[in-house]
């Protein structure tokens, strides 16, 4: 059974809404690519503005972190990439992603009071009856830039917006979640995104302007991983286990193993213990 229709997203649709000053001022909508984060990558090769998005009603090849596969059936969810160029020393590029996950909470909050969490380093979850499910997820990447020597950061975010159950696969079924199932509503997912945008816009400025010290702050109350105990599959390969006990300056996750060695993980896939 499919939700009821919501608006489609259209770029008269969208633009009628946004409130931003950067951030999709310039606009692609499209109803069908492989991968906004691909196509993002392309646009900011070719020099690209600063605050480019790209929405698609759906995409063919979604990607996660790690090289997973999004699930982005048509006409249900969100799925978006916004193109940042503005010079950025290397601790404001790795807190981008982290950023993208506070203004996904905080949007979802805004817009139906669902209290959401962060894994590091940026899914969001929702808990219902002690089980979190994800209920979005970011990928950023680096390209070399524009011709001009600019670099760029794509972020892309995956955000299950108006997918019912059944449209999920049966083996995500159990980990994987929507706001229309934890809320029981549709959401009008043009309005959703005009809010997204403008939380990324405020976050990011924020983020130029005062560094990632004030930033770090609303990670942190988001957070689902500080503190736990936990185990890391490590993306070059290995495991590390321990707790939670901090973030580093550039976003890092500060690890305490049982031998008492404080280690600093950059990429790797949490899995919350206890």
């Amino acid at each position: 059974m499919r939700p009821p229709a919501d608006p489609h997203l259209s770029e008269e649709s969208i633009r009628a809404r946004l409130t931003t000053r950067v951030i999709g001022a310039t606009l692609y909508v499209h109803d069908e690519v492989d991968s906004t984060n691909r196509l993002a990558a392309d646009l900011a090769q070719a020099g690209a503005a600063d605050g480019t998005v790209v929405v698609a009603e759906s995409q063919t090849r979604g990607r996660g972190r790690l090289g997973r596969h999004w699930v982005s059936p048509s006409g249900m969810n969100l799925y978006v990439s916004i193109i940042l160029t503005r010079m950025q020393p290397p601790p404001i590029i790795t807190w981008i992603p982290l950023l993208a996950a506070v203004a996904v909470a905080r949007t979802i909050h805004n817009a139906i009071g669902l209290p959401t969490r962060i894994k590091w380093p940026n899914d969001v979850l929702a808990y219902r009856e002690g089980q979190a499910r994800k209920i979005a997820g970011i990928l950023a990447e680096t390209t070399g830039g524009s011709p001009g020597g600019v670099r760029a950061v794509a972020v892309g975010i995956g955000i299950n917006v108006n997918m019912p159950i059944e449209a999920f696969p049966e083996d995500l079924r159990p980990i994987a979640t929507s706001l229309l199932i934890e809320t029981g509503h549709t959401l009008d997912r043009v309005q959703f995104l005009a809010s997204l945008l403008l939380e990324m816009e405020q976050l990011y400025e924020h983020l130029l302007k005062h560094g990632s010290a004030r930033v770090m702050e609303p990670y942190c109350e988001l957070s689902d991983t500080l503190g736990k105990h936990i185990q890391i599959e490590l993306a070059g390969g290995g495991r590390a286990e321990g707790r939670a006990e901090a973030f580093a300056g550039d976003g890092a996750l500060c690890l305490r193993t049982g031998n008492g060695t404080l280690l600093e993980i950059r990429a790797g896939d949490v899995v919350h213990l206890r």
